[in-house]
């Protein structure tokens, strides 16, 4: 099965009813980016950069066209028989440690304890060009705002999973909880794959059939609607993921705004970051993720792949504590 790489939320927090000949369509104003066409992903949908709109029956169905992504990955471990689970609100100590990431568009990351660190998505900060824009973090309003990025530009040209991971450096430490990244993948216990997600009126998440689909929030009829956004996750046996060199895939199907969230290990003394979210599969059943081999990569040479934020000086400091 393909996967979709997803960039950021469906908007930041506004979505507009306007009129359509399908009956109602669905505005959607935003700073994510353009529709592009990469080598590993023609056939993918990706979000659109200044407005777009989604045709909405006059029953209020969202109309849809099959998906046709390919990204295929060969796992060196099956997937166990399970019946697979459905994201959900989460609160408790991994949605505690995720923070949202504002720029082109809305993704998820993960602040590194000890450090100036935030996990995140490569392609949440890089544009077609493979350039970094401004990025913003945020933590109960709190805003942190980036001042350079470790990032494989290599992602551009070859947006696969393997490559798919990047390091904010913002300009202070994150108040609040963090997390540690782990040393390994585990394959036994119970891990978390969780990042951001709109919300329904009602608390419940709101989402459709694909990952671009875009319902109104029931009781919305016309004008602006403010959407809301909540961690969502699922916790799955880890003996379940579907692991190769290149990538791990989760059965799930978080969709956009959870980018540069995380898969995590929680312990006793720590939450620990032991893959994050990169792309979401046709069906929204699964997502793929970056292993930590990418990560700890970027750490371990910050030299060489420190990239200056447009308008912002590099700032570079020592990599954090492993697990």
């Amino acid at each position: 099965m393909g996967l979709w790489p997803f960039f950021g939320a469906w908007t930041p927090d506004l979505w507009q009813a306007l009129g359509s000949p399908f009956g109602r369509s669905l505005r959607v104003d935003s700073m994510l980016r353009t529709t592009r066409t990469r080598p590993a992903i023609a056939a993918s949908l990706l979000l659109t950069a200044t407005s777009f709109t989604v045709p909405v029956s006059a029953a209020g169905a969202v109309l849809t066209s099959p998906a046709t992504a390919t990204d295929p990955t060969t796992p060196s471990r099956p997937i166990a028989p399970a019946i697979t689970p459905s994201p959900t609100v989460i609160d408790g100590r991994v949605a505690d440690v995720l923070v949202r990431i504002e720029g082109d568009g809305v993704c998820s990351g993960t602040p590194i304890a000890d450090s100036r660190y935030v996990v995140t998505a490569a392609h949440c900060v890089l544009d077609d060009a493979g350039e970094v824009g401004p990025r913003t973090v945020v933590r109960d309003g709190v805003r942190y705002e980036a001042v350079g990025v470790l990032v494989d530009v290599r992602y551009v040209d070859t947006p696969t999973n393997a490559l798919d991971a990047a390091v904010l450096i913002v300009d202070r430490a994150i108040a609040g909880p963090a997390a540690v990244i782990g040393q390994t993948l585990p394959t036994t216990g119970t891990v978390t794959v969780a990042g951001f997600q709109s919300v329904d009126t009602d608390g419940s998440l709101l989402r459709g059939t694909t990952p671009h689909d875009r319902p109104l929030p029931h009781g919305a009829t016309a004008g602006l609607v403010t959407v809301g956004h909540q961690p969502a996750g699922c916790s799955v046996e880890a003996s379940s993921l579907e692991v190769s060199a290149a990538s791990v895939r989760v059965r799930c199907g978080l969709i956009p705004g959870a980018s540069g969230g995380g898969l995590y290990l929680q312990t006793s003394e720590s939450v620990q970051l032991v893959a994050i979210i990169s792309t979401v599969s046709p069906d929204i059943t699964s997502n793929g993720l970056t292993p930590l081999s990418s990560l700890t990569e970027l750490l371990a040479h910050p030299d060489r792949f420190t990239t200056s934020l447009a308008g912002m000086r590099t700032v570079t400091g020592p990599p954090p504590e492993y697990a």
